[in-house]
């Protein structure tokens, strides 16, 4: 892909839990390029961590979604600066409340070799998690919540 012409901008949130058949469905799109010899995926689950004694049964996402697209946007163009081979990369990640067990965040690179899907999907990972503005309250089976704290 061109490192001149910036990537399509594309709303980063779904609402709820992503689905396994969604990421099954992006995956067999691929299947017909002949150009992708990699493909690397990070999927994000909730868990039910014990908190203070407390267990968390959901964490509810919050965004400020024009923010958060803006800099995801961005991370996407450093990414294909980085990796100009990558052919595709595909970001989501969950708004609203999800059970604990469901998938809240993929991360999803293709490119002619595994390792530049790799590093893609590492950087881009990260970079999602220190800069945009996605808050998640760990909800209690008990009731209660604290504000979830990326690491």
């Amino acid at each position: 892909m061109s490192t001149t012409t910036p990537h399509r901008k594309r709303d980063l949130f779904v609402e709820g839990a992503i689905a396994p058949a969604f990421i099954a469905e992006s995956i067999a799109k691929h299947a017909t390029r002949t150009d992708i010899g990699g493909h690397e995926i990070f999927l994000g689950q909730v868990r039910a961590d014990t908190i203070d004694g407390r267990q968390v049964q959901a964490i509810d996402y919050t965004a400020y979604r024009d923010m958060a697209n803006e800099g995801m946007a961005a991370i996407r163009e450093e990414a294909f600066t980085r990796w100009p081979a990558m052919t595709c990369l595909h970001v989501h990640h969950s708004l609203g409340t999800i059970a604990a067990g469901g998938l809240c965040f993929v991360v999803f690179a293709s490119a002619p070799h595994r390792q530049q899907a790799r590093e893609a999907v590492a950087f881009v990972t990260d970079e999602v998690k220190k800069r945009l503005p996605i808050f998640g309250k760990e909800l209690f089976a008990e009731g209660g919540h604290v504000w979830k704290e990326n690491r």
